[in-house]
């Protein structure tokens, strides 16, 4: 598990669902039954049950795979089993995803299935996830993502993001910008614990002064950013 930010709903990988269902449920009664969703499913990031897609016949294959074309409003659960399925529908709808106008599914699309996509794209979408996405609205999988693709883009976004998100995201941005200019082993290292979370302050000057003192550990000229405030 990853250990940069606690688990959200969005960010959590695939867990096997508790069906309740009998021993002799076909592989298409265990997926409809998983893509109903209830509190611990969303609470916990509980996907839909990808072990039904593996053990399906052709016909619930398809069967499954137009569910989850038809299937709306999405989320990244959809992006995940559509991955799993791997058809060529499956393949032009996760293509189609990714101008999705929720954020928690583009940033599935470049998760589940970057192959699919462009380099620019795949930009864009972690973009725009770390200038809008919420702790608890699909910024795990963000950062999740950002820990193995980061272009300058996506540096840019966590720096600014330092100065312009909340303090309790800016503090995940500071351990993530550690890890990426070698000052970490990890998204989140524990030991500097303390010294992130002074970036979890809304007064201006504390967060400019923890601001400058970051950039000062990781060679980043501090003033192209507050001048642009």
């Amino acid at each position: 598990m990853n250990s940069h930010i606690p688990k959200t709903p969005s960010g959590q990988p695939n867990k096997l669902p508790q069906t309740g269902q009998p021993s002799s449920a076909t592989p298409l009664e265990r997926f409809k039954k998983s893509m109903v969703l209830d509190f611990d499913k969303w609470h916990d990031g509980i996907g839909y049950d990808l072990d039904a897609i593996r053990s399906a016949s052709p016909t619930e294959r398809e069967a499954i795979e137009q569910m989850l074309i038809s299937h709306s409003p999405r989320d990244w659960r959809d992006i995940e089993a559509l991955a799993e399925l791997n058809t060529e529908r499956a393949r032009q709808a996760i293509k189609e995803a990714i101008s999705d106008p929720n954020p928690d599914v583009r940033v599935a699309v470049t998760r589940y299935a970057p192959d699919l996509v462009t380099d620019r794209e795949r930009t864009r979408s972690i973009v725009d996830g770390l200038q809008n996405a919420e702790l608890f609205g699909g910024l795990s999988q963000v950062l999740d993502d950002v820990a193995e693709y980061h272009p300058q883009e996506v540096k840019e976004a966590l720096i600014t993001g330092l100065l312009n998100r909340k303090g309790d995201v800016a503090v995940l941005f500071a351990a993530m910008l550690f890890y990426i200019f070698g000052k970490a082993d990890e998204p989140f290292d524990m030991a500097q614990r303390p010294f992130f979370l002074c970036f979890n302050t809304e007064d201006r000057a504390e967060r400019e002064a923890v601001f400058r003192e970051l950039c000062e550990k990781l060679g980043i000229n501090a003033e192209k950013y507050l001048r642009d405030l």
